[in-house]
């Protein structure tokens, strides 16, 4: 049995994947993946620097040093995790008989993770800071 949280994780992939039917594949794959490096990279740095400020760790002068690192290693990871040719077909057809409704709610619970944890991230830095 698979948790929810990774249900939803593969249908943010499907559904980001899906978000623009003309592009070609590998510019979907390139989006997906930079769209969610970029998101979880916010959210990591929102945690290092709320543990900074809460348990006085001193995580970010060596956290900034390995940010290159990360943000390549979480690419690469997620591109053979994700992208088996065989892993995408089973996505595709998990969620591919969702009907209109199914899918609007779908768009706008995507767009409502990817924006919301972003601001939830800045709202967190903002606040201990």
């Amino acid at each position: 049995m698979m948790l929810p949280l990774c249900k939803f994780y593969r249908y943010l992939i499907y559904r980001m994947y899906h978000f623009r039917e003309n592009d070609i594949p590998v510019s979907k794959v390139a989006n997906v993946l930079i769209t969610l490096t970029v998101v979880h990279f916010i959210q990591l740095v929102a945690i290092v620097i709320v543990m900074d400020k809460c348990f006085g760790t001193n995580l970010w002068p060596s956290f900034s040093k390995g940010a290159q690192i990360f943000v390549w290693s979480f690419m690469v990871l997620h591109y053979f995790l994700l992208y088996d040719k065989k892993k995408w077909k089973s996505f595709d057809k998990e969620f591919k008989d969702e009907t209109e409704k199914e899918r609007k709610i779908g768009f706008w619970l995507v767009i409502l993770y990817l924006v919301g944890s972003i601001i939830l991230s800045f709202v967190a830095i903002i606040l201990v800071c």
